[in-house]
């Protein structure tokens, strides 16, 4: 897992034969979906095979970034602006979120809000860049245009020769673990019940309610929502072609003199690498996965060897006085992608909703995402912020 196990108390013992709410799933969505629950005054109980934070949640780079998951004219060109900027919203409020709940829980997160650069590695990536700042710009939300020397300026290293500038987009920095076992310790402070060990096989309507079999017995719920992002086909076999598992990877590096002083990314390879750097010095560092064939099963969470090697060369490649970059260790995590890039949230069955697909971006969406669930599940309102995230969207192929 990231830097550490989760430390988060859960309940002992065998979880309750019947609930308002089952949850299915404690990465962040699972626990944040628990939390607003049980705010709300709902019976909610959490059921996870492994540990808190044992997917992808706990094995990211800890970076909240509120925008769509790719650049944000692709999604404009490829979903609409009205869905896009729908999007884009989702994460903006989510990020606003978190720095809420860390605030009134008084989590110890290291959440740190600030910006996210993403540099422009030649003239030719400058110019896409400007092109995203120009319709972000356009739609009302923030991004800037930093030169050269303006980047230059923020880092406690020389950038390489090739370097343009960079976008400047809103951000947030934090440990992924901690701040998950932060939201369980609060969920269950506000009523949630939290159980890890626990196995789902089935999740079967069942009247007005379904039956969720599981490893220490079947519960009895109002209503079901699953939030295992990448492992979602194991309970929904039909949201295969929708949902698909994809292995992200990452290192940490030894502490090195504080240079990065907000979240950064760099497209050295196909689809991209970004990093953050700890208050100790450690420098979390993700990407180049398309350097090496996918693995035949990425819900394995092993570590590739060439991906690995390709991380180390990051740094160096980008900063070149920073010479050679000693790794603690590697890692690697499940994510879920979607063919259109954004999440998927509908009802699967009656009493049973699935929420996944967030494409390696789902930080600043769970809190968001789950929040209007979870309205909607006790207070029975509206779901126009997700409507565009249903199944039946003309951007999905039908499952």
């Amino acid at each position: 897992m990231w830097l550490s196990a989760s430390r988060a108390s859960v309940d002992a013992g065998e979880p309750p034969g019947e609930a308002d709410v089952a949850v299915v799933g404690a990465g962040l969505l699972g626990v944040c979906c628990a939390y607003w629950l049980a705010r709300l005054g709902a019976k909610v109980v959490v059921l996870e095979q492994q540990a808190v934070a044992s997917g992808a949640t706990g094995r990211n780079s800890g970076l909240v970034v509120p925008t769509t998951a790719e650049p944000y004219d692709q999604a404009v060109g490829r979903l609409g602006a009205p869905v896009a900027a729908a999007v884009r919203r989702l994460a903006i409020e989510g990020s606003r979120l978190l720095e809420q709940i860390v605030a009134e829980e008084q989590l110890s997160c290291r959440y740190r809000p600030g910006g996210f650069v993403q540099l422009a590695l030649d003239d030719q990536d400058a110019a896409q860049c400007r092109a995203e700042i120009e319709v972000t710009g356009e739609h009302g939300f923030e991004a800037a245009w930093l030169d050269r020397d303006a980047v230059q300026s923020c880092l406690g290293t020389r950038l390489r020769d090739t370097i343009a500038g960079a976008m400047l987009l809103p951000g947030a920095m934090t440990n992924s673990v901690a701040l998950v076992d932060g939201i369980v310790t609060a969920a269950r402070r506000h009523g949630a019940r939290i159980y890890t060990g626990v196995r789902v096989s089935a999740v079967r309507p069942h009247g007005r309610h379904a039956l969720v079999d599981t490893t220490h017995g079947t519960i009895r719920a109002r209503v079901v929502v699953t939030a295992i992002n990448a492992w979602l086909a194991d309970l929904v076999p039909a949201w295969q072609t929708v949902v698909r598992p994809v292995q992200g990877q990452l290192i940490a590096t030894s502490p090195m003199p504080q240079m990065f002083p907000c979240g950064m990314a760099a497209q050295l390879t196909a689809h991209g690498e970004y990093w953050q750097q700890l208050p100790d010095g450690t420098i979390l560092l993700g990407g180049c996965r398309s350097v090496a064939p996918p693995p035949a099963d990425p819900l394995a969470q092993r570590a590739q060897p060439a991906v690995h090697q390709a991380l180390q060369q990051v740094l160096p490649t980008l900063f070149p006085d920073l010479g050679r970059v000693s790794v603690q260790r590697g890692w690697a995590g499940a994510m879920a992608f979607t063919p259109d890039w954004i999440p998927v949230v509908d009802k699967v069955a009656e009493s049973v909703w699935a929420i996944g697909g967030f494409c390696g971006h789902g930080m600043p969406f769970g809190a968001s995402i789950s929040r209007i669930l979870a309205t909607h599940i006790v207070n029975g309102s509206q779901l126009a912020e997700v409507a565009h995230l249903r199944l039946n969207r003309p951007t999905l192929p039908a499952a």
